[in-house]
């Protein structure tokens, strides 16, 4: 059996795999915040509407939310910038 730092270790695999395939899929990234915004959340109603038929805590509701969370780190790469990024990161 996992540990929790092994299961952890294995969603940000997951969320790190999506990102790359986002990355290759569209490489020119989200324009401005409303882009980034718009995309998160198209990626949570996809999630919402496996939560609503009861499958959130599926494959398919876990897929949903690995795309969330790759999103979000998409969001802080494309919008954010380094500066920004650097001194979240240092709190």
């Amino acid at each position: 059996m996992l540990d929790a730092d092994q299961v952890i270790d294995g969603i940000l695999a997951g969320v790190r795999k999506e990102l790359a395939r986002a990355l290759t899929k569209h490489p020119t990234g989200f324009h401005s915040g409303h882009e980034g915004w718009a995309v998160i959340l198209e990626e949570v109603q996809e999630l919402f509407d496996e939560v609503k038929i009861d499958k959130g805590g599926d494959v398919s509701g876990c897929k949903e939310a690995i795309q969330v969370a790759a999103m979000g780190v998409r969001y802080v790469l494309d919008v954010c910038g380094a500066e920004v990024i650097e001194k979240t990161l240092a709190r």
